[in-house]
Order: C-alpha cells, then sequence, then structure tokens
C-alpha cells in the first residue's frame, strides 16, 4: 500500500506539473488571443480604409493605382485569414487545453480519494502490526513458559532416568539370582528324579527278590544262636555245592555292569554340572552382550546428533526397531535438516542421504576409529557450502585415521594435505600429477 502510495503521489506530481504547464500555456494562448482581438480593430479599419481608397481609385480610373491597392488589399486579406486562422488555432488549443486541465482535476480527484484509502489500509496495517506484537509477545511468553516447564521437565527426566537405571541394575541382579536359583532347582528337581527312579528301581528289585522267597516263609526261633546259624549256613552251602555246576561268572558281570552304571552316572552328574555352566555363561554372555550394543549404541547415537548437527544445522538420531530386543529388529536414521520437516533416510533427497550417511560413518568412526577410510566422490550430490562443511569434518576427523578421498569438487581439494591428479594423456594411457599443498602454500 506504501509504495501504490507513492506511486499514485509521484503519478499527482507529474498530474500537477503538466496542469501548471497546460495553464501558463492556456495564459499564453489567452494573452495571444487578447493581443489578436485588440488589433482586430485596428485591422478591420486599415481593411475598410483600403477598401474605401480601393473603391476611390475604381472611381478614377487609375489602373496602376488600382492594381497596387488591389495588392495591398489582397495582402491584408491574406494577413487577416492568417489571423483568423491562428485565432481558431489559438481557440481550439484553449478548449484542448480545458479538456486536459479537467482530465488532470479529475485524475488529481481519483488519486486523492485512492491516498485517503491508501491511508486507511496504512492504518489498519498499523493496528494489525500492533496486534501481531502484542500476540507475538503473549506467543513468546507462552514460549518462555513452556522451556522453563520443558527444562523441570527435562530435570525430572534425568530424576526419572536414573531411578530407572539403579531399578533396572537391581532387577538384573535379581534376575540373575532368580536364573541361578531356578537353574539350581531344575538341578534339585533332576536329582530327585533320578533318586525317585533309584527308589522304584530298588522298590521293583525288593519286589522281585521277595517273588523269590519261598512260600512260606521259613520261621527263625528266636532263641537261635549265631554258633547255631553258622553252621545253617554252612549245610545250605554244601546243598548249593551240590546244585553246582553254577555259572560263577554271573556275579563278574553284575560287578562289571555296577561299575559302568557308576561310571555312567558320574558321567551323568559332570554332564549335568557343565549343562548348568553353559546355561550361565550363555545368559552372562547375552547380558554382556546387550550391555556392550547399548553402551556402543549409546554413544554412536550421541556422535551422529553431534555431527549431524555440524554438517547440515539440524538434528537427527538412531532409532531401534526394537528396543526391548535390539537383535530381534533393525536400525532407522532419522534425521531433521534445517528448513525440513523430519523424515526417513528413505525420504531425502540426494544430497540429505549423503550427509546423513556420511554422520553415521564419522559418528561410528568416532567410536572406534579405523586405521584409514576411503571416499569414492561422497561430495557429488553436495553444493558448494555442504562440500566445505565436509571437508572441515574430515580435516577434524584425519586426527584420528587416514583418509583417501576422490572428488571433483574445488573446497574439497583445497583442503587435502596432498593431492594426486589423474587426467588422461596422449594415447592410451593416464597421467598422474602429485602436488603437496601444504609445501605450495
Amino acid at each position: 500500500a506504501e509504495s501504490q502510495r507513492q506511486a499514485i503521489e509521484q503519478r499527482l506530481n507529474q498530474a500537477k506539473a503538466q496542469l501548471n504547464r497546460a495553464d501558463q500555456e492556456y495564459a499564453q494562448a489567452k494573452n495571444r488571443l487578447t493581443e489578436l482581438e485588440q488589433a482586430m480593430p485596428a485591422q478591420e479599419k486599415a481593411l475598410s480604409d483600403k477598401r474605401q481608397e480601393l473603391a476611390d481609385l475604381e472611381k478614377e480610373q487609375s489602373h496602376s493605382e488600382w492594381q497596387q491597392a488591389q495588392g495591398a488589399v489582397r495582402a491584408f486579406e491574406t494577413e487577416l485569414n492568417q489571423q483568423q486562422q491562428r485565432l481558431r488555432e489559438a481557440e481550439k488549443r484553449q478548449q484542448d487545453l480545458a479538456l486536459a486541465q479537467q482530465r488532470l482535476q479529475e485524475k488529481i480527484q481519483l488519486g486523492n480519494e485512492q491516498i485517503v484509502g491508501l491511508r486507511s489500509q496504512q492504518q489498519q496495517q498499523i493496528n494489525q502490526q500492533s496486534d501481531i506484537a502484542k500476540q507475538q509477545q503473549t506467543l513468546n511468553e507462552t514460549i518462555a513458559q513452556t522451556k522453563r516447564a520443558i527444562a523441570v521437565l527435562d530435570d525430572k527426566l534425568k530424576q526419572e532416568k536414573t531411578a530407572r537405571d539403579s531399578v533396572e541394575r537391581q532387577y538384573k541382579t535379581e534376575q540373575n539370582e532368580q536364573q541361578q536359583n531356578q537353574w539350581q532347582l531344575q538341578k534339585l528337581q533332576e536329582t530327585q528324579a533320578a533318586r525317585q527312579q533309584q527308589l522304584h528301581d530298588l522298590t521293583q528289585t525288593i519286589e522281585r527278590q521277595a517273588l523269590e522267597l519261598p512260600e512260606p516263609l521259613p520261621e527263625i526261633p528266636e532263641d537261635l544262636t549265631l554258633e547255631e546259624l553258622h553252621k545253617s549256613l554252612k549245610s545250605l552251602q554244601r546243598r548249593l555245592e551240590a546244585l553246582e555246576p553254577v555259572n560263577m561268572l554271573a556275579l563278574e558281570e553284575y560287578e562289571r555292569t555296577l561299575e559302568r552304571l557308576e561310571e555312567l552316572t558320574d558321567k551323568l552328574t559332570t554332564l549335568e554340572e557343565e549343562r548348568t555352566e553353559l546355561l550361565l555363561r550363555i545368559e552372562n554372555f547375552t547380558t554382556l552382550r546387550k550391555e556392550a550394543f547399548k553402551e556402543a549404541f549409546d554413544a554412536v547415537n550421541d556422535n551422529f546428533k553431534t555431527i549431524f548437527e555440524e554438517l547440515s544445522d539440524g538434528d537427527g538420531h538412531l532409532q531401534l526397531d526394537n528396543a526391548e530386543d535390539p537383535f530381534s529388529g533393525g536400525l532407522t536414521l532419522v534425521a531433521h535438516p534445517k528448513g525440513n520437516q523430519v523424515r526417513r533416510l528413505a525420504s531425502m533427497s540426494g544430497g540429505e542421504k549423503s550427509l546423513t550417511a556420511l554422520s553415521f560413518i564419522f559418528a561410528l568412526q568416532r567410536y572406534r576409529p579405523s586405521p584409514f577410510y576411503a571416499f569414492d566422490e561422497v561430495d557429488m550430490f553436495l553444493d558448494g557450502a555442504n562440500v566445505e562443511k565436509l571437508s572441515k569434518m574430515i580435516q577434524h576427523q584425519a586426527k584420528l585415521a587416514q583418509f583417501i578421498v576422490v572428488s571433483l569438487r574445488r573446497p574439497m581439494i583445497e583442503a587435502a594435505q596432498r593431492t594426486i591428479g589423474v587426467t588422461q594423456a596422449r594415447g592410451a594411457y593416464t597421467q598422474v600429477l602429485g602436488i603437496n599443498l601444504a609445501k605450495a602454500t
């Protein structure tokens, strides 16, 4: 509205200047017309005098004088016609100037009306700006309150995280104790089952031996002495010898079987102990693996946030598909470049993908550096400003490892400590050129 008002004022000034020029021309034409009107009676009187002289000359029948008078009359008539023509032109010009003046006055009036409307609009915009300033102040106060609330929530979150970590450690300790108790209980249950099996086998043996006993059972008198029992035993032995031949290898086979049973029982006990120990080791290894992965993930995530912010002036983080069991899911890179919405890696442009992937690589390098890295035109999809940021990042990371970068971009080449140029020479071979930029500068 201000620019329109200025344009209209400029047009109004031009119209006023044109009106002033038209007024001046109109005044000059009016003065000229007045002069002509004042000169007209004298000219008409002179013309009448000349006509009278012409009539007198015609009466005198003087041909030469008549011709001179006739020529003078024609000259005066010509001059009169010219003066009348000028008068008509002046009147026409005066009418045109009057019309132009009227149009200019109409334009000036229209311009004044537009200026009034634009000033009203300007006042409305000023009022709107005042309202917007008040709204902005209210929003700033709301933002400040929100920031303070966020700070309080962050402190509370830190406390909750600390409490959660202590509870998790206590939970892991109790879980390990519970696992060990379960394994001991399982071992006791297995031992109890083995002993119940042994008791069952012994019961069956007793039942079989009870079936082998004679019916009815012999009664042993209570007053029977030991000597009498020995005599009875010897009598029974003689009766057994009378029953010979007997398979005496059965006892040896029984002893071998018993030794084999004891050996297998010892091996079974050893295997059970080894099984329990292996289960404990597997659980410990699983716990240690999760802790090591969590430690590495947190460190790489912090490095990724810092490096991505340096490269793209945005924010990003790493997200696990399954935070409870990280080995059963994948890993997602969530990035928010400056000026864009939060997007996943698959929906980014080529340059954003390059910056995000490089941020992840540098984050891994900071956590566990490798001896050297080879980059093949990683700056191909980046603009000049991002190439400079990437070159500075590589210079900073070069303190921990050696970087071999293939690039065609000027900022990357200028940031290198040593440059090797490869070009195709004449013929079917290439030519290699080396320049030490650090010494050259």
